[in-house]
């Protein structure tokens, strides 16, 4: 999915809805409201004109009466922070009883006002209100804005092994199953681990993604678990590992298979027990994370090499997703291309590619899989001198691919070129493969090996008493055969 456009901060509606059943109070606060001239102010006579009328419209602030006649001012608050959580409501009433007081405040009021009020006091709460309602909104406005860029985490493509891997996703999402991804570099195995985390009831907690091949293995259990001040020289103050920081969130442990023995071990207590210590402490940390693991290579097989713990592996091993590498699924290259594209046109301006091109990238075998399609892509939209990326903008090897296939061709044509002429020497000779080898300058050896190359069959001439001829090099009658 491609972004397009920004996020817009909304300003505030600055609608107040005032909420009384004694008229002269609900018409002195409507003039108190209307005078600072920032508001837009309605008014509702009682509590059930109040509901119908937050039904139609959003409302930064309400203030209401907290003994109305047909319901409770408390039973409004309810109904309104049901409907619309970000709306703030100050109740007012004219006894200023602590109970009210601290109910209306666990519901969600904004404030508890006893009559008599000033009136600069209550604008001050109402401007106060107002900016609070605004905060929320925003919030709520830049966490979805968040939620709508996560899905940028997609797998894309049509094919029937990148459609199962989806649904899988999808299912697996809302789960908290440990998961194991395999497939070979640049199949995109962080891309599915994150789309997992972003389909999960722990999107909002942080993804915490480690590749295991990068560190030895003192600092790969640094890395996990942290350490106290003081642990080691040049500890000099605590450190928060990994694991500790995927609390609520994801842990992605990429190529799990270079971690060492000795580490698996205690990754393998922390999934059990959801407990760990950091380097140098004593106490317990109890976490809570889902576990997300890849490799690209044959984990089962480093099992059986004793590389890698079956304890271990069969622990991760709960949801496995094996990713297919981009040769398995030509027909995906288009799309994924113009997937690319989009999302560097804004630096760019290739709007297009050639069929030439796209016919190099489809015959490509793609040992980098989709990161290498990725770069080539980025490549041709910098390099391309027109709005449509030619084949010359391509990388050279990937114009190489152009270059391979007219070799094969050619190979093909000096081949069949040396069948034809030996065979239209051999019918000169009438199948005489000796005075063939002296015309054709070849050892008569290299002329059967040659025969035997091209399948071209020779079959002795009868002679009229019905025997074969017994000289090898006698008169033939040459049939040729095309099925080689």
């Amino acid at each position: 999915m491609i972004v397009r456009g920004g996020w817009k901060r909304m300003s505030s509606n600055n609608q107040i809805l005032l909420v009384d059943d004694e008229p002269l109070v609900l018409q002195s606060l409507e003039e108190i409201i209307n005078q600072s001239g920032t508001y837009n102010v309605s008014v509702a006579e009682n509590g059930s004109k109040a509901l119908t009328m937050i039904e139609h419209d959003n409302y930064s602030v309400v203030i209401t009466d907290l003994m109305l006649k047909d319901i409770t001012g408390i039973e409004l608050l309810k109904s309104i922070k049901t409907r619309m959580p970000e709306t703030q409501v100050i109740m007012v009433s004219g006894r200023g009883t602590i109970d009210f007081a601290v109910e209306a405040m666990k519901i969600g009021a904004f404030d508890f006002l006893t009559k008599p009020y000033s009136p600069p006091h209550l604008m001050e709460i109402v401007k106060r209100a107002n900016t609070y309602y605004d905060s929320l909104v925003e919030n709520r406005q830049l966490r979805g804005e968040i939620r709508r860029l996560k899905k940028n985490y997609e797998i894309i493509g049509s094919h029937a092994k990148i459609r199962r891997i989806n649904e899988i996703i999808e299912n697996i999402g809302p789960s908290d199953s440990t998961v194991l991804i395999q497939g070979k570099s640049g199949t995109g195995k962080e891309l599915v681990a994150r789309a997992i985390h972003n389909r999960s009831l722990r999107a909002e907690g942080t993804f915490q993604a480690v590749n295991c091949g990068v560190f030895t293995e003192t600092l790969i259990e640094n890395e996990l678990f942290g350490h106290e001040k003081g642990a080691f020289t040049g500890a000099v103050q605590r450190a928060i590992g990994r694991v500790e920081s995927a609390e609520g969130g994801t842990l992605f442990l990429d190529e799990i298979d270079t971690m060492p023995l000795s580490s698996q071990v205690k990754l393998l207590r922390v999934l059990e027990e959801r407990s760990f210590q950091r380097i140098g402490g004593t106490k317990p940390i109890h976490v809570d994370f889902r576990l997300i693991a890849a490799t690209n290579t044959d984990l089962q097989g480093a099992v059986a090499d004793k590389l890698f713990r079956d304890d271990l592996y069969y622990r991760l091993n709960v949801i496995n997703i094996t990713l297919p590498e981009l040769s398995e699924r030509i027909s995906d290259i288009p799309l994924l291309v113009n997937y690319f594209m989009d999302r560097y046109k804004t630096s760019s301006k290739v709007r297009s590619i050639s069929a030439a091109a796209m016919d190099l990238l489809i015959k490509y075998p793609w040992p980098g899989n989709v990161r290498e399609l990725v770069n080539a892509v980025e490549y041709a939209m910098v390099m391309a001198k027109e709005t449509e990326i030619m084949p010359s903008d391509l990388p050279e090897n990937i114009q190489g691919t152009e270059n391979h296939s007219r070799a094969a061709s050619d190979s093909l044509s000096l081949r069949e070129t040396e069948r034809e002429l030996i065979v239209r020497t051999l019918r000169e000779c009438e199948g005489n493969k000796h005075l063939a080898a002296k015309v054709l300058k070849i050892p008569r050896s290299t002329l059967y090996s040659k025969i035997q190359k091209h399948g071209i069959l020779i079959e002795d001439r009868i002679s009229r008493s019905g025997s074969r001829g017994r000289n090898d090099d006698a008169p033939s009658v040459l049939v040729e055969n095309w099925s080689q």
